[in-house]
Formats: structure tokens, sequence, C-alpha cells
């Protein structure tokens, strides 16, 4: 039987320089094929040959095969798998609702406050205004206006 003729190969491309570990990998794939394959076609085999795989995938649990992968190993490992990131999320979802309520009572509680303490302002400037003291008054009045309209006009950030 005569030996087969290998398909023409396209004239080689000049690959840019490998790291390291590349050029280690390829001159050991050359070496396993040592005598398989002749010397003038093995270098471009060996670069067809060699190829990097690189799976990125996000989310709360792993890829599906790799789930498949980890119940071959562990039988039932994957349903602990995805019960861990339901949990996780239950948590986080929770938490979420924990800081947005203490943000709330937060606000509520600035807003009493500052709602008191207008009134006690209030009461002071017609207590002095009851005495005769009308700068007093004037002055306790004008902090409270200058103070509050602007809280309830603005919000407490100033914000539009």
């Amino acid at each position: 039987m005569a030996p087969k003729k290998a398909a023409p190969v396209p004239a080689r491309k000049e690959t840019p320089s490998l790291p390291s570990d590349v050029e280690d990998l390829k001159a050991e794939i050359d070496r396993q094929i040592g005598s398989l394959v002749n010397q003038s076609n093995r270098g471009e085999i060996v670069t067809r040959m060699v190829s990097v795989v690189q799976e990125r995938f996000s989310g709360p649990i792993a890829h599906p095969r790799h789930l498949r992968a980890y119940d071959d190993i562990v039988p039932g490992s994957a349903e602990r798998i995805i019960r861990m990131a339901e949990k996780a999320q239950d948590h986080n979802a929770g938490m979420d609702t924990k800081i947005v309520d203490g943000q709330i009572d937060d606000q509520k509680r600035g807003m009493r406050f500052g709602l008191f303490a207008l009134v006690l302002v209030l009461c002071l400037a017609a207590g002095f205004d009851y005495m005769d003291k009308p700068i007093m008054a004037g002055m306790f009045l004008s902090t409270a206006v200058l103070g509050a309209i602007p809280v309830f006009v603005f919000g407490r950030n100033g914000k539009n």
C-alpha cells in the first residue's frame, strides 16, 4: 500500500512571539509526534494542533456542563450547589431589604426630629414675642423659616 500524500499546506504565517509555556507545549508536542510526521510539515501541524480554550461563565452557579461533571464525581452535588446559590441569593435579597428598611426608618426619624425642632423653635419665637422681645422672636422665627423651608422644598439632601 502506497503512503498517503499529505494535503497541500498553505504558506506558513508568521506567528507573534509566544509565551514560553506555549513554546514549551509546542516543543513537547513536536517531540511526541517525532517520527510520525515528516520534518517539513511538523511545524505547521504542531501550530495547527495547539489551541487554547478559555471558557467564561458568569452567574451564581457553575455552567451546566460543569454541574454535570460535579454530579458525576459526587452524586447530588449539582443539586447542593444550586441550593447553595439559592440560599445566597435569598440572603442577599434579605440584606437588601434590611438596608432599605433601615434607610426609610432613618429618614422617618430625621423628619420627626426636624419637625420637633421646628415646633420648638417656633414656640420659642412665640414665647419671646409674648415677652415683648421682638428681636429675639424674629431671630428664632427667621432661623426656623430659613432652615425649614429649603428642607421641605428641596429635600434633606438639597436635590431637586
